[in-house]
């Protein structure tokens, strides 16, 4: 099953549209008073504490038949390609995220639109009582539901997902992105030894066209063991993500390592430094991981040979009979 993605998103893509055959359903949204930029067709809202009220989109189905519609919310986040994502996330929320977007987001879990037929779907939001600075970000996820021809085994099927940004602010009082370093760790990443620097954005602020460039130091020492670098990284507010930083060519030896990181985004440049403990066990996972595959045993010459003198054999032998079928005929 292959998924595809139409995104009404926020500054990090540009909209996306797709012909109705293909997707099967559109999502428009209707703005309301307290949109920000009318230009956009993603949500940017003025709220307040308190602030109660139901957002409208409306969902047109271009099928022949009946579709039910499956729609969730989900606080924004970023994957460790340095992507900001408006899905369900893999990982826990942020700790440093103060207002979840699927707490103060109330939506149906699915609805049903009649063939060829379009249904107008209330989105709750209810904000907190304690005030926030910056930017809550996230989106609102539209999707087909599976039916049997969906699951059917073996079956390649497209299925089209809407995601439809929606940014809530409270005041015009600039905040900014910052970053920590929290923690680094080694790991077998997609069966790569590979160190993972999570990088953290504590602040409640979009971070865009982030680069990290990351050296690898003995923990005393002042050569660089490895180094590694990633650009155009966009973080959402409140989110990390992990810097990887492979090892297939460099085997570590137990003992402690220094992590230093140069990140410049947004105007700003930070130094981040961590020392920490390469385990014994940790050094063997990765020597082991860093061995390259042995290749596959090809069969000896001799055999390749041996086969092609007798099929020549044969070959002749069944030539030589049937010639001599030919001149002599019964």
């Amino acid at each position: 099953m292959a998924f595809g993605l139409i995104a009404v998103l926020i500054g990090f893509s540009p909209q996306q549209t797709l012909a109705a055959d293909d997707a099967g359903f559109t999502v428009k949204t209707v703005l309301p008073a307290n949109q920000r930029d009318s230009s956009q067709t993603y949500f940017d809202l003025r709220v307040s504490p308190n602030q109660e009220q139901d957002l409208e989109v409306v969902i047109q189905n271009r099928n022949t038949t009946a579709l039910t519609v499956l729609i969730a919310a989900h606080s924004a986040f970023t994957n460790d390609n340095g992507v900001v994502e408006y899905g369900k996330s893999p990982k826990p929320a942020d700790p440093s995220l103060s207002v979840n977007l699927k707490d103060v987001v109330s939506v149906p879990a699915e609805v049903t639109i009649p063939a060829l037929n379009q249904r107008v779907v209330k989105i709750h939001l209810k904000m907190p009582s304690k005030p926030f600075l910056g930017t809550v970000l996230g989106g609102l996820q539209f999707k087909a539901k599976p039916d049997d021809k969906w699951t059917e085994k073996g079956a390649v099927t497209n299925r089209y997902v809407y995601a439809v940004g929606l940014m809530l602010t409270e005041s015009d009082q600039p905040v900014g992105p910052d970053l920590k370093l929290q923690k680094v760790v080694t790991a077998n990443d997609h069966r790569r030894p590979a160190i993972l620097a999570q990088v953290q954005n504590f602040e409640a602020a979009i971070l865009r066209n982030l680069q990290v460039q990351g050296y690898l130091y003995r923990a005393s020492g002042g050569k660089v063991i490895h180094q590694a670098e990633q650009d155009r990284i966009n973080m959402a507010p409140n989110s990390n993500f992990n810097f990887k930083m492979g090892l297939e060519k460099t085997p570590l030896k137990p003992g402690k390592y220094r992590l230093e990181l140069m990140a410049k985004g947004s105007g700003r440049t930070w130094k981040l430094k961590q020392v920490f403990t390469v385990s014994k066990q940790a050094a063997n996972q990765i020597r082991t991981l860093a061995k390259p595959e042995p290749p596959k045993q090809a069969l000896p010459w001799y055999l390749f040979l041996g086969g092609g003198i007798v099929i020549g054999i044969v070959s002749y032998a069944g030539l030589k009979k049937i010639l001599a079928q030919r001149q002599h005929p019964r």
